[in-house]
């Protein structure tokens, strides 16, 4: 039986014009590359499965690739094909998090000195980056400082912050921002499109918002529900229950029992949401993002909402609309992430603390039609 490829790799992007979400790098990458302006060390700094890695590997294609330095390396000459594979022996991959001693630096250190092999350009490709520490970290800064002219540096990270002042002042730092779930959920319908892949909207939403703004982890989760679904069309409670999507109905349910100050109907809809198969952070994320849809409705003309969110979105945030106001979900918004950092400091179960907000909620509407 043929292997197929994962979609993750197959569409793992080789050129910055396939690049999704990262518009603001591709231009700064693409101009400095025509004016020949391309700084010896970068950071690209961002979540995982933003980008990082591709763009690094598209960077060193583009200045390697057997048809001459150009923005659209061919992807198909021995060298791009290593080098998208990770197996070029100039274009070393080293990972932080395991090799960060003072000996692997010190033989990074020797095999920078000579010249590429088969390359015009050596890149050194650092992930996890901020993984290097004490001396490795100091003898990857002077390595950085004085680089041989054949060699070019790129840190990977999600943690900037952690890096020795003196790192990224040697450096040029582009930052990746996350990939908005709409641009994901185009993504994913030009993917299903093109593997003939048979999938409900709702459904590629549903993918899009649950992948915590990661393309890798779009383009994973729709692997996942390809092997669910078989030949069967892909629809919403497919993915409910093989990546632990969150129905948006649940949502609606849980605000309408806290506006209505219904405590029973509450506790049902937490008990809904924590039993739908997802983890506590997506639970929280997709709650704090349906408040902000609606003090969005409450503040922005319906047709800016509609560039979107679909009419059922819009229908369940015009219900609730109703019965709030901005200053209302603004306090909402604020009161969700104050009782979850407190639960944690005291150790209280999410459930609990997701309950004692919307006691909190339902007291302050009390509250407010009093007054």
């Amino acid at each position: 039986m043929e292997t197929s490829i994962p979609l993750a790799l197959k569409y793992r992007p080789k050129r910055l014009s396939e690049v999704i979400g990262q518009d603001v790098i591709v231009r700064i990458l693409t101009n400095s590359f025509k004016s020949k302006n391309w700084h010896h060390a970068y950071i690209l700094e961002g979540i995982f499965g933003c980008g990082k890695t591709s763009i690094a590997r598209i960077m060193a294609a583009m200045e390697n690739c057997e048809e001459g330095a150009t923005l659209e390396p061919c992807g198909k000459c021995k060298t791009c094909k290593e080098i998208f594979e990770g197996k070029s022996q100039d274009v070393k991959e080293i990972d932080a998090a395991s090799k960060r001693s003072i000996d692997d630096i010190r033989a990074l250190q020797e095999d920078i000195l000579t010249c590429p092999i088969y390359c015009r350009k050596k890149y050194v490709i650092i992930d996890e980056s901020h993984g290097l520490t004490g001396y490795a970290a100091d003898a990857a800064l002077k390595m950085i400082e004085e680089p041989p002219p054949h060699v070019r540096f790129i840190l990977a990270t999600t943690q900037a912050e952690s890096f020795k002042a003196t790192i990224p002042s040697r450096c040029i730092t582009l930052n990746f921002k996350k990939v908005d779930w709409r641009e994901l959920k185009t993504h994913l319908a030009n993917i299903c499109k093109i593997e003939n892949i048979n999938i409900d909207e709702d459904a590629l939403k549903m993918i899009a918002r649950s992948s915590q703004n990661s393309v890798r982890n779009s383009l994973q989760n729709l692997q996942t529900l390809i092997d669910y679904a078989g030949d069967d069309k892909i629809e919403a409670e497919m993915v409910q229950k093989s990546i632990g999507a969150i129905s948006e109905e649940l949502y609606f349910k849980f605000i309408k029992a806290v506006i209505d100050i219904d405590a029973p109907e509450v506790m049902k809809s937490v008990n809904k949401l924590m039993s739908s198969g997802s983890n506590v952070g997506k639970i929280v994320d997709g709650l704090i993002d349906y408040i902000r849809n609606i003090q969005l409705y409450l503040t922005s003309k319906e047709e800016i909402i509609s560039q979107w969110l679909s009419d059922d979105e819009i229908k369940r945030i015009s219900f609730h609309a109703k019965s709030l106001k901005p200053s209302m979900t603004y306090f909402m918004l604020t009161s969700i992430r104050d009782e979850l950092k407190r639960g944690i400091m005291v150790n209280m179960p999410a459930d609990a603390s997701m309950e004692t907000f919307a006691i909190k909620i339902m007291m302050e509407m009390v509250k407010r039609k009093k007054g």
